[in-house]
């Protein structure tokens, strides 16, 4: 053996003595604990109170209940045009190009439909900015569409209301307006990108000079674009290139963690990341933060600073490189890390990066600005373009909102697809009751309608004609998959109809805007931007900063106070508007595994300091504001630090929504960093719903790392063959099998949601996750290593190995899961009779035990929504990942009618698709010459629990360190 495959066995081959573990229990290896992780079902060890019936009935009537079952048409626009025609048969799947929304922006969608009902959403392959990238909300955003709780008919004052009766409101309404140029009238709006939203508008305020605009959202980027005013004194909106940056310095900016740009961020990092695997450059992130982030945890150096520290560290960073003139007083480890920081900038320094979150004060970001601008960093690794979302005349925000409400120069507010009344200050609610007449248009009957006299429904973003931008700028035109189910009306109907057009189409109304935009065949043109989902140059061009200036910039001084609240986005529900979201809710986050909820996250040391146990409630008090919620325990937390998120403790929303988890809101009204908050215990205690000892593989190496140097000196994987009872089974093509690469996998979950929509997988609620019953196909594992106040963190995607010898196999006495000649562990449900035997010799823990009979009463129109190529399980079967063994049928079925082999990447499972990073690869290793194989073939491949020789057909490529 060489010496370069002595190096690399010595760091790949999992007995290296690093020491994982899962999480804080497993350090105190309670009796208790014990009994439940060695439990082959822990589901059967009483952890928590028992499942109530109602509790289970109310899950599974908000999950899986189709909105409107009488009376709810599925019928596609005969308008849109889809992605890819059908083959003649009504029963095809048929694709639209299209998007959904996220505070704004566009996420640009391949929109599956089959019989006229969307089935699946996936990512446009196509689109300039994202290139096919999804998250979270775009894969959730079809359970969105069927939502029960959605608002279904107009209201006025609570009770039901017709159509008519609001266009004669209305019309009394428009008489006044033009009596007195609108004076009175606010329009309060989210945040908005759509041309044709904005044209609607600011023909409204030319109409009624008087009347104005106002936008409220709850997470936005308006610190960044204050930021680049104060560097440079023009707003405009940052736009870094990841996949350029070789050195990335984030002040607690999850850039890779949720929101809009996400999937765009994680798509450009992954490719810079592969570059340096290839010997192209270096690919670093240097992190300094105060809560553990998505961002933190593939992070090559984190420093762990309370988040009053980011302004001297940053100063600091900025002094040493010559930016500005004050080094201001750090710590011991604090000036390590600056110094380590500053030796890997000057290696390459126009290929740096330096990024703030975006919930710092402007004057951080304008001096992160001129760092880069210092670096030569900008034209390189970051750009500048106008902002792509609106502004108001004035900055008009919520705040100015209220003083004017308070002031009595409201008569009337349209609070349009917004909900202040909950995800905004508590004043807001007060002052409306001071306007005279109050109108609310959204997707549900929430806070905010419920004090309105009007409340009008709008269609969700999959049955909408109405346009958007992408964080880049580029235009899409978002068609609908499917006719309204509902008596509703577009936003564009409803501006339009507030301006007197009676009949107006909001279809009509978008391709005006365009038609304004577009220059030459019109028709042609609009064709191609409703079949692509984007209008091609639409991306907003780059604008080049003058030079910043030298002058000093207003820093926040940090208040000297013990405790401090970090309020963040949430990762499953993000500010609220996903809290009805039974896909999402179920999902583990990333970081604490959690489900159902938002408890308040503290230190190891704060919680040994106040004697504090996860599920114990306490109370949060700053100044007059005070918040509830149980907390949990999260190691890399700093010391002084709690973190919050948004998006829960809704009051009138859902029904999974409403009295779920803390309030986070009236505590935010006073910002999204408290200092000086008070800890109360209440002595209360909540059960927490957390998936990450579920399922549990222990006494393992599981994560394996390497260096980058060892991995590209040895020239192929170590293999060795240990021997076998079984005789060797040849590989005839195809033979299906996975690589998934831990070095690009960024534990976003955008894959477990893909998987659930793919496969029909159902949502058992918070009670049966607490037990351990949870259904995911496929379970992310969050791994930690070394002391729990800083550990490193690892993430690792576990479906089903599909292993060529499966212990589970010889142990199910009726043949109920069996190999397939392709390499496929096939679960035949109508064998299964229950016995979970296949579960207990499974060394994976990747088997489902279906407990209950989530589906058997659903209605036929449900089933419509389900995916009609997979089957949908009843209650007592084992269940399991299949490799989307309905995609290979269905690609296996083309290549027939055209007499040809399969193709390398005609097979694309759901976790694969929905990946931002492509970690995932899938294919063929019967051919040395398709990815996975290509990808199997790298030194870092590695399977897991190999020494158990079940020889799985799913492999892992190492994580790349140092």
């Amino acid at each position: 053996m060489t010496q370069e495959s002595d190096i690399f066995r010595k760091h790949l081959e999992g007995r290296s003595g690093k020491a994982l573990w899962l999480g804080l229990e497993q350090l105190s290896a309670t009796d208790e604990f014990n009994a439940f992780l060695t439990s082959e079902f822990p589901a059967l060890q009483a952890m928590g109170e028992g499942v109530t019936r109602r509790g289970l009935l109310k899950t599974m009537a908000a999950s899986f209940a189709l909105a409107g079952l009488t009376g709810c048409d599925a019928r596609s626009d005969e308008n849109a045009l889809p992605y890819v025609l059908a083959a003649g048969n009504r029963e095809e799947p048929v694709l639209y190009a299209t998007a959904t929304r996220l505070s704004g922006y566009a996420l640009p969608v391949l929109g599956q439909t089959v019989a006229g009902r969307p089935v699946k959403l996936e990512g446009n392959p196509d689109h300039p900015a994202t290139g096919g990238a999804t998250d979270v909300f775009l894969q959730a955003a079809l359970l969105g569409l069927y939502d029960p709780d959605r608002s279904q008919a107009p209201k006025e004052l609570g009770d039901p209301a017709s159509w008519a009766a609001f266009d004669a409101f209305l019309a009394e309404k428009r008489t006044t307006l033009d009596a007195t140029a609108g004076a009175g009238l606010s329009i309060l709006t989210g945040q908005i990108t759509s041309p044709t939203m904005i044209r609607q508008l600011e023909a409204l305020l030319d109409r009624w000079p008087l009347a104005r605009w106002h936008i409220t959202e709850p997470v936005n980027d308006d610190n960044r674009v204050l930021g680049a005013e104060a560097a440079f004194g023009r707003a405009m909106m940052p736009q870094p290139d990841f996949s350029r940056a070789e050195t990335i310095v984030s002040f607690s900016d999850d850039f890779l963690g949720p929101g809009p740009r996400q999937s765009v961020n994680a798509r450009q990092w992954s490719q810079r990341r592969k570059a340096f695997r290839d010997g192209d450059g270096e690919s670093r992130i240097l992190v300094v933060e105060g809560s553990p982030s998505l961002t933190g945890a593939r992070a090559d150096e984190r420093l762990i600073a309370a988040e009053q520290r980011m302004p001297a560290l940053l100063s600091a960073l900025a002094a040493r490189l010559g930016v500005t003139g004050d080094v201001p007083e750090l710590s011991e480890s604090e000036s390590r890390w600056v110094d380590g920081v500053v030796t890997k900038i000057e290696a390459r320094p126009d290929r740096s990066l330096v990024t703030v979150g975006a919930h710092h004060a402007p004057a951080l970001h304008a001096l992160a600005y001129r760092i880069n601008q210092r670096l030569g960093a900008i034209g390189e690794t970051l750009a500048f373009t106008d902002p792509v979302a609106a502004t108001p005349a004035g900055q008009r925000d919520l705040d100015s909102l209220i003083a004017d409400m308070d002031a009595g120069a409201v008569s009337t507010l349209f609070v349009l697809d917004c909900n202040p009344a909950y995800a905004g200050t508590p004043a807001f609610a007060e002052a409306m009751t001071r306007v005279e007449t109050t109108l609310h248009a959204g997707l549900y009957y929430d806070e905010t309608a419920a004090l309105c006299r009007w409340h009008l429904p709008i269609p969700h973003d999959l049955e909408s004609w109405s346009d958007a931008r992408a964080v880049d700028g580029s235009g899409s035109v978002l068609q609908p998959l499917v006719q309204p189910f509902y008596s509703v009306r577009s936003p564009h109907t409803l501006l339009a109809n507030l301006m007197g057009e009676a009949d107006a189409d909001a279809r009509a109304i978008v391709m005006a805007t365009w038609r304004e935009r577009l220059s030459g065949n019109f028709d042609a043109r609009w064709n191609e931007a409703l079949f692509a989902g984007f209008v091609e140059g639409t991306a907003a061009p780059k604008v080049a900063p003058p030079e910043a200036a030298g002058g000093p910039l207003a820093m926040p001084t940090p208040e000297d106070a013990a405790l401090t609240l970090l309020i963040q986005p949430d990762p499953s529900v993000w500010d609220g508007r996903f809290g009805n979201n039974g896909w999402l809710q179920e999902t583990p986050k990333p970081m604490t595994k959690l489900t159902w909820g938002n408890p308040i996250l503290i230190s190891p040391a704060l919680a040994e300091r106040e004697g504090l146990a996860a599920g114990d409630v306490i109370r949060l008090r700053h100044g007059e504001r005070t918040a509830e919620g149980p907390v949990w325990i999260l190691p890399g937390q700093q010391a002084e630090t709690l973190t919050l998120t948004l998006g829960y403790g809704h009051r009138s929303f859902g029904t999974l929504a409403d009295g779920l988890g803390t309030d986070a809101y009236p505590l935010a009204a006073g910002g999204t960093m408290l200092s000086g908050v008070a800890l109360e215990k209440t002595g209360a205690r909540e059960k927490l719903a957390s998936t990450q000892l579920h399922q549990a593989m222990e006494g393992h190496d599981f994560i394996r790392t390497v260096s980058a140097e060892a991995s590209r000196q040895a020239a192929a994987p170590y293999e060795e063959h240990p021997g076998s009872f079984y005789p060797e089974k040849p590989k005839t093509s195809p033979a299906w099998g996975m690589s998934i690469d831990l070095d690009a996998c960024i534990g976003c979950n955008a894959c477990v949601v893909g998987c659930n929509a793919e496969n029909n997988i159902p949502v058992v609620g918070k009670d049966l996750v607490a037990e351990g019953r949870e259904m995911h196909w496929l379970r992310i594992d969050r791994y930690y290593e070394g002391p729990p106040e800083a550990p490193l963190s690892y993430f690792q995607p576990v479906p089903c190995m599909h292993c060529e010898d499966a212990p589970c196999e010889m142990g199910c006495p009726v043949n109920a899961t069996v190999h397939s000649s392709d390499g496929l562990n096939v679960q035949v449900y109508n064998r299964c009779i229950g016995t979970r035997t296949c579960a207990s010799y499974c060394p994976y823990k990747v088997r489902r035990f279906n407990w209950f009979d989530y589906t058997g009463d659903d209605p036929e129109q449900l089933r419509a929504m389900r995916n009609p190529e997979v089957t949908v399980r009843s209650r007592g079967v084992m269940e399991k990942c299949t490799y989307c063994v309905q995609r290979i049928e269905t690609a296996r079925i083309d290549a027939d009618r055209e007499n040809r082999p399969l193709r390398d990447g005609e097979v694309v499972t759901a976790c694969q698709q929905a990946c931002p990073t492509q970690a995932i690869s899938f294919g063929d290793v019967a051919d040395p010459d398709t990815e996975v194989s290509q990808r199997k073939a790298e030194a870092r491949d590695y399977l897991l629990l190999e020494e158990v020789n079940t020889k799985p057909r799913t492999s892992y490529l190492a994580r790349v360190e140092g």
